[in-house]
């Protein structure tokens, strides 16, 4: 029902919910509390599944609707305790942040009390159940999913502790070589010098291929719901995740005052992961992306700041490896042995009898090694999964003091600088790289969260709990993270790349995004001036691929193509502008060499897995493919599993020949016809029905589309599933700050979640041609372009 009046409970006055022409809500509200009111009963009404699902994921309750399928990840979500932080985070917010969060969920439970059997999405009647009353706790445990979705360092930590178990730690160094010493940074300038190891021609064998620890977390997290597993594998997926911000300051725009631009890469799936909303209530105006099931615009803008905000990958966990007695009730620190404290969880499963869990925690964390172990010891894999050691896990997410939601809902009332950023010292996790500007002409950056700092070590590799040599000994001070306001460049860009030069006093982290995008941003913005709304969509929309043209020619150089296609390929590459546009045969190619290559130059050495996790880290692969060729006849071109000596040459012709080999199958025998898009697709799968193959027909979306990892309209695509594209700019925004408010905003699929909705997902074409929607904020128009006007008033 978008039209009407409905009689409620719980607000002091009537709040109007208008919804334009494209389903996207404007709530107004007497007060702050009714307007967010509002926004918790237009949540509901859009996104109900939505939310149920993901409060499921939080707590561990899928088993509840989904049976025996996803006891594992029940295990494992209950195991690290999202659920148990929330709950200990809403204890202890503040008053103020308490009252706007049950204000938004006696908003979300009107909906509720209301709507019942065929009233609600028909996914609960496939399902067979009614959802409970929305909680405080349920509104945080989806903002530590998300901090998990974009903190997962762990996975690193995984993955070098496997390659050196294959082929020893100095050539562990060589593929995950670190960022460039000259590489762009958010505050400038950058060090000077090469960056990154370069290869030698000593090269270790391998070591006997064991099952690594990565693959053990990929098979104890797999089974049950697939969307969850590639959730729960977070950043450990594809390099895919990410995002772009910059901002230019109005010595650099037609109208003389700021511009702020955002498009933050999650992973696709349909609901999208944002809700288009405008919140207003006298001086309380906001307008921007909200996430279904919390109170707030995480992006957007008020009447007198924009912000915008992109991943800063700080490593801000650590996997810590325990030894416990023999009974497994203590464990060593420093010498001594401490009690393991525990925690009784029960599962419960639909049409099955509950499954008992016990969860042990230490000093460091919950051992996550108990629920790996577990779901791996009932896995039909062969060969099996391998047994972890007893390994802790250590995230600032965890703490009892997290405030980030508090943070967000300050940032919305914020009005000038200083608000904004007492605002952000509230942020805990996941650690961000806000872009700033206002209405009076000022532009900024700041880089909030708890990053912590260590005794020893720099996170890389699990950590020797027992030794106490290498504990967190605090945060880095808020006024000493990364930040700057009205630089002289008159502009700032961020795109998950390096916020500070070598010399930065502090350690943040080793997983930067190599500065592709970043480079790609600036570049753009030396070259014109007088930026207007119109010039930042055109950023937005870049595919120009600055990967292509720094490594192409490398590639080029020690091909030696023998058959009439690789040498058709050759020449299309040879003459490519490195335009990654979807509608191109070059994108392709050159997409499909790239993943051959680096495959061939590894696998011999670290088997299929572990390549497959390496080559999902595009920026490590990047490096290492630069470093190997410049190299010459690197030992890495030879195939160990061979008699004869492979070349580098030997091994980029081979990849191209694959590659080539591997497109006529899809795209047929005329290269000149090959598009990029017509085997790369951006997939929406529906979360919690996709995997239910007569319904994915119905409720699933896909569209084609170009670019790869290092365009500003992002395509990374998926290496385990060549050539899907799973993470997306599913949010745009460009924010004008002149009186002429030419703001817009874009979601990628659509405002409901209902399949039978006309905005299901009417935004789809909008996303892929990347044409906004205005950002409407004055009453006048919204009232005027209205489709729909309903009316909560108090009983």
């Amino acid at each position: 029902m978008v039209n009407g009046t409905i009689d409620v409970t719980g607000i002091s006055a009537p709040v109007e919910i208008a919804r334009d022409a494209s389903g996207i809500p404007h709530i107004f509200g007497a007060t702050r509390l009714d307007a967010l009111y509002g926004l918790g009963y237009a949540h509901a009404q859009d996104r109900l599944w939505q939310m149920e699902f993901q409060r499921r994921v939080g707590f561990g309750r899928l088993s509840e609707i989904f049976g025996a399928a996803t006891i594992a990840q029940d295990r494992f979500l209950r195991t690290v305790g999202f659920g148990r932080a929330a709950r200990s985070a809403w204890e202890r917010l503040p008053a103020d942040s308490r009252a706007a969060v049950d204000a938004y969920c006696a908003g979300v439970n009107a909906f509720l009390e209301a709507h019942h059997g065929s009233a609600l999405p028909p996914e609960f009647s496939v399902l067979r159940f009614e959802p409970e009353p929305w909680t405080g706790p349920d509104v945080i445990v989806w903002a530590k999913m998300m901090a998990w979705d974009l903190s997962a360092n762990y996975a690193m930590e995984l993955l070098r502790h496997d390659l050196s178990a294959r082929v020893g730690p100095e050539q562990m160094a060589q593929l995950v070589p670190p960022y460039p010493l000259d590489g762009l940074t958010i505050l400038g300038p950058a060090g000077s010098g090469e960056g990154g190891t370069k290869t030698t021609a000593e090269h270790r064998a391998p070591a006997p291929l064991v099952a690594g620890w990565t693959a053990s977390f990929a098979s104890a997290l797999k089974t049950g719901d697939s969307r969850v597993a590639d959730f729960l594998r977070g950043g450990a997926a594809t390099e895919g995740l990410g995002s772009n911000n910059w901002v230019v300051d109005g010595t650099l725009t037609a109208s003389g005052k700021p511009l702020l631009a955002n498009d933050p890469h999650l992973a696709a799936r349909i609901p999208s992961t944002w809700y288009l909303a405008h919140i207003s209530a006298g001086d309380f105006d906001v307008i921007g992306a909200t996430l279904p099931g919390a109170p707030a615009v995480a992006i957007g803008r008020n009447r007198s700041i924009a912000w915008g905000v992109t991943n800063m990958f700080a490593d801000v966990q650590d996997l810590y490896r325990e030894h416990l007695d023999q009974a497994g009730k203590n464990v060593e620190f420093q010498g001594g042995f401490e009690p393991i404290r525990t925690i009784d969880e029960t599962i419960t499963v639909s049409g099955r009898p509950p499954v008992a869990l016990t969860v042990r925690l230490t000093r460091h964390g919950p051992l996550v090694s108990d629920a790996i172990n577990a779901n791996n010891a009932a896995s039909t894999a062969d060969p099996r999964p391998a047994l972890l050691e007893p390994l802790a896990f250590r995230w600032t997410a965890l703490d009892d003091d997290d405030q980030t939601v508090t943070a967000f809902l300050r940032v919305n009332q914020a009005r000038d600088w200083g608000q904004f950023t007492s605002a952000l010292q509230n942020f805990v996790v996941p650690s961000q790289n806000f872009v700033y500007a206002d209405e009076q002409g000022h532009i900024g950056y700041y880089a909030p969260g708890h990053v912590p700092i260590r005794a020893a070590g720099d996170g890389s590799v699990p950590a020797e709990g027992w030794t106490g040599a290498m504990e967190w000994t605090g945060w880095i001070p808020f006024e000493q993270l990364p930040h700057v306001f009205d630089p002289p460049s008159h502009f700032i860009v961020t795109a998950n790349h390096k916020p500070a030069a070598p010399d930065y006093p502090y350690f943040l982290s080793l997983e930067f995004h190599h500065p592709f995008r970043a480079q790609r941003i600036t570049d753009l913005l030396q070259q014109e001036s007088s930026f207007t709304s119109d010039k930042f969509r055109n950023i937005q929309a870049d595919r120009f691929s600055l990967h292509a043209q720094s490594l192409l020619p490398l590639m080029l150089r020690h091909v030696h193509a023998d058959e009439t296609a690789d040498r058709q390929a050759v020449t299309l590459l040879a003459n490519w502008n490195f335009d990654a546009s979807g509608g191109r045969a070059e994108p392709a190619i050159f997409g499909a060499w790239f993943l051959r290559l680096g495959r061939l130059l590894v696998e011999d050495d670290l088997g299929e897995d572990t390549t497959v996790s390496w080559q999902r880290r595009y920026s490590f692969a990047h490096r290492f493919i630069t470093n190997t060729l410049i190299a010459g006849d690197s030992a890495w071109c030879d195939d160990v599993e061979t008699a004869e000596h492979e070349t580098c040459d030997a091994m980029v012709s081979r990849a191209l020949h694959e590659a080539v080999v591997e497109l006529r199958e899809r795209l047929g025998d005329d290269l000149r016809q090959w598009r990029w898009q017509d085997v790369h697709r951006a997939v929406f799968p529906h979360s919690g029905l996709d995997a239910i193959g007569l319904l994915r027909p119905l409720v699933s979306r896909s569209r084609p589309g170009g670019g790869d990892w290092t365009t500003v309209n992002v395509g990374a695509i998926a290496v385990d599933r060549p050539f899907d594209q799973t993470d997306v700019p599913g949010y745009r925004q460009i924010v004008d700050l002149s009186p002429a408010n030419d703001s817009r905003f874009l979601d990628a699929v659509g405002e409901s979640g209902h399949l039978l909705s006309p905005h299901y997902d009417d935004f789809l074409d909008d996303w892929q041609d990347v044409r906004h929607r205005p950002m409407l904020m004055d009453r006048t128009a919204v009232e005027t372009a209205a489709i729909g006007r309903l009316v909560l008033r108090p009983r």
